[in-house]
């Protein structure tokens, strides 16, 4: 069987990826080097859809290119169950950061819930005095919203009445 000879454009159209992507590709080693027309002109085969395809779906799992990057390599390593092996090995890591984003993002809600309590009850006790105020001072409706709590990287606190270098 005679192998199939794709001009970039043509793989790109048939893989739904821009010419530069498959480029890319190329150059941080996910897909095969393409062969050369005399004239320069890069030439791609059924193998090298193949693996677009894989770096596709690999995508589709959330793999980063480098991830992707291991399991190409681990590809053509030709050991039977590695490819699997190794999937397995991302993908755990990967639901295990996934977990944690999820509990941050879960404690994130909570403490979104708990300023908006924060905010009405300023609210109703008339905190937002903005309308109010004389050039020395900014609206504390914020602050109030906040009361107590510091934010991490904040290098000014007042104390006192006065804004000071926060300790370290």
């Amino acid at each position: 069987m005679q192998e199939t000879a794709l001009k970039i454009g043509e793989v790109a159209t048939l893989a739904g990826v821009p010419a530069k992507t498959l480029r890319y590709y190329e150059d941080i080693g996910l897909i095969s080097p393409a062969g050369r027309t005399a004239s320069g002109y890069r030439l791609y085969g059924w193998r090298e859809l193949e693996q677009i395809e894989f770096v596709r779906r690999a995508k589709l799992m959330g793999l980063s290119l480098d991830e992707i990057r291991s399991l190409v390599e681990s590809a053509e390593d030709g050991i039977p169950n590695k490819v699997f092996q190794h999937l397995d090995d991302l993908l755990k890591r990967s639901l295990a950061e996934t977990e944690r984003k999820i509990e941050e993002l879960r404690a994130f809600r909570e403490s979104l819930l708990e300023y908006r309590e924060r905010t009405a009850e300023a609210e109703s006790q008339g905190a937002c005095r903005c309308g109010e105020l004389d050039n020395s001072e900014f609206c504390g409706c914020v602050m109030a919203a906040t009361e107590g709590v510091t934010p991490p990287d904040l290098q000014v606190v007042q104390e006192n009445g006065r804004f000071v270098k926060r300790a370290e």
